[in-house]
């Protein structure tokens, strides 16, 4: 299941059709996988549809989807950073895992990655934010 935003402001939601199998894991693709590869175009199913759109990921502003178990219970160690991300007045809140090499671990390293979505996990909800839509990312400070 995932909600789209796109740039005209137009809302879905509906399913999202991951390929079954990675090239980099075992298991099916992951969704910043799929979204951060070459292909331009994925079917979305609509909710209450029974014919599926095909969408443009260049004018996808936030995709969210939900993933099953915290970073905690996934095991992950790299550093993280809470983060607000804008995008115009969509506003996005969450965590900004940073599996980056050491000295290179600050959110602008983070952004400045060739991949054109970023992803900020909310609890169980990943969002991937096109970097291109971004207007400005803050680091709010621990009380």
């Amino acid at each position: 299941d995932a909600e789209i935003v796109c740039g005209d402001g137009t809302w879905f939601a509906g399913r999202i059709f991951l390929p079954a199998a990675s090239s980099h894991h075992s298991g099916a693709m992951r969704p910043d996988e799929w979204m951060n590869d070459a292909t331009p175009f994925f079917p979305f199913l609509p909710a209450n549809s029974s014919a599926p759109v095909i969408l443009n990921k260049t004018e996808v502003v936030v995709l969210s989807v939900v993933v099953e178990g915290s970073l905690e219970e996934e095991g992950v160690e790299s550093p993280h950073r809470r983060v607000q991300v804008e995008c115009k007045e969509r506003i996005v809140s969450g965590l900004l895992v940073i599996d980056m090499p050491e000295g290179h671990q600050r959110v602008l390293d983070y952004l400045n990655r060739p991949d054109p979505f970023l992803v900020v996990r909310d609890g169980d909800r990943e969002h991937l934010v096109r970097k291109q839509r971004i207007t400005r990312v803050i680091e709010p400070r621990e009380a």
